[in-house]
């Protein structure tokens, strides 16, 4: 069985992303250099530059050559957009960067008939994509494509790890769609998706399930999203009815 712990240099970012949240080193101050980091958890200097990475990245700390690393936020970036529409939406996707990892076909089991509203032993098509804001490092967000296999044009480019993600793009403008279901859940990062990730496994994440109508109402794909709780916040503003 393989072991599920985290490398050092991502427990190492774990503790010291909770001592700034904590106040231990409060936005403005310095954080531990290299060396001192090396010493309080007996790490090589390359764990502890990418401990630092991570929290760079976060937008937590920037480094300053000859200057240390200066804590400048509290709590990592969060990712916002406002969608209040099927076109609202469709830009989050446009302005964000959708990557496909791996394609594959497969067989439906109970879980992905449920979601496809499928029969259980149905062919269907997958596609592993993270997603991340345009020039950054670092996906903030998991996404699993699925679609029934239709033996068309649509399924074998989904089929395609070249032709995948643009595919799906041009299947989900707004032309195309009629009508999308939402569900949000709490859950846990499983381990690979935690990797991708950057951040411990079993971390509590957001989990967004879509599906996808065309305007007769009939299925197109339904996609599976984790994200980072620290990278989504969910607002909704409600007015009393006149």
């Amino acid at each position: 069985m393989k072991s599920t712990t985290n490398p050092r240099y991502q427990q190492i970012a774990t503790e010291l992303r909770a001592q700034i949240a904590r106040g231990k080193f409060a936005v403005g101050t310095l954080l531990p250099t290299e060396i001192e980091i090396c010493a309080m958890y007996k790490v090589s200097r390359h764990t502890a530059r990418e401990a630092l990475r991570i929290l760079t990245e976060e937008g937590l700390v920037e480094r300053y050559q000859g200057h240390g690393t200066r804590v400048v936020a509290s709590e990592p970036h969060a990712f916002q957009r406002s969608i209040s529409s099927i076109a609202d939406l469709m830009q989050y996707g446009a302005n964000t960067h959708l990557t496909a990892m791996k394609t594959s076909r497969l067989v439906a089991d109970a879980e992905i008939a449920a979601l496809l509203q499928c029969d259980v032993g149905t062919r269907c098509v997958h596609v592993h994509c993270l997603r991340s804001e345009r020039h950054a490092k670092v996906p903030f967000c998991v996404t699993d494509v699925y679609r029934i296999d239709a033996a068309d044009a649509l399924t074998k480019r989904m089929a395609s790890l070249k032709d995948a993600v643009l595919a799906i793009v041009e299947t989900l403008s707004v032309k195309h769609i009629g009508r999308v279901e939402q569900r949000i859940s709490a859950s846990r990062l499983d381990p690979a998706s935690a990797k991708s990730l950057r951040t411990p496994a079993k971390e509590p994440c957001l989990l967004i399930v879509r599906r996808h109508f065309d305007y007769k109402g009939k299925l197109i794909l339904a996609a599976v999203n984790q994200h980072r709780a620290v990278d989504y916040v969910y607002a909704m503003e409600l007015k009393r009815s006149k």
